[in-house]
């Protein structure tokens, strides 16, 4: 690629193990290849690589970010994440061609779900561009798509744009997918750390797919059940 990249993606095959690459397959039902680099060694090598090579030139990050993901090993779409993450607090409006083409390319749900931090930090900075993506996501036939409409605002809080939310799980409510159902639940649980009396009252007057009201009430459930 280049002589930045080059010594990063040397340095984790200088690393790789058999032994743990066929356990991380076997965990992700075989869709991918690994290296078998586990998440504090493979952090301990991008630190490495920044101190000595520093931050990723920002110009270039979109085609790094592409190469990486392009390659076999699982590791490197990590890692494709780590360059992006220099540049999470500064995103332009561009960079939502690389955010979805993470979620659209070798697409299960670590990938995906690694990419709500970036949507959701660009969605907090484009706030005007909120409803035309994620609209257009929720109504993707792009399960994955899907799911990332219903996360994005995962880590918002209480600046959570519940009508959006509520508007979205309506929409997928009766889906027979596990992941669409499971997003539902996960958007809902988190919500509920910041509003329960939202989420409790949303849970009872929508109708739900078993798995979703179940991980939804889980916080508000244990709460009622220690009181």
């Amino acid at each position: 690629m280049d002589n930045y990249l080059n010594p990063l993606i040397e340095n984790f095959r200088a690393h790789k193990s058999s032994d743990i690459a066929a356990g991380q397959k076997q965990y992700m039902r075989n869709l991918f290849e690994f290296l078998g680099i586990k998440t504090p060694l493979r952090n301990e090598l991008i630190k490495s690589h920044f101190a000595q090579f520093g931050k990723p030139d920002i110009s270039k990050l979109h085609d790094y970010v592409r190469y990486l993901w392009n390659l076999p090993e699982r590791e490197f779409a990590y890692a494709a994440f780590a360059l992006l993450e220099t540049k999470r607090k500064n995103l332009e409006i561009s960079d939502l061609k690389i955010i979805e083409f993470m979620i659209q390319n070798k697409q299960w749900w670590d990938t995906v779900d690694s990419c709500v931090r970036f949507s959701g930090a660009y969605f907090k900075k484009f706030p005007h561009l909120t409803d035309e993506i994620t609209g257009r996501w929720a109504n993707s036939e792009n399960f994955w798509f899907r799911r990332s409409a219903l996360l994005f605002q995962l880590n918002y809080k209480e600046n959570t744009d519940t009508d959006l939310l509520f508007k979205y799980i309506k929409l997928m409510s009766d889906s027979n997918e596990f992941f669409i159902q499971k997003a539902i639940g996960w958007a809902l649980r988190q919500l509920s750390k910041t509003n329960s009396t939202v989420v409790s009252d949303f849970v009872t007057q929508t109708q739900l797919k078993p798995l979703s009201r179940r991980e939804a009430l889980k916080i508000i459930n244990k709460t009622d059940n220690d009181n």
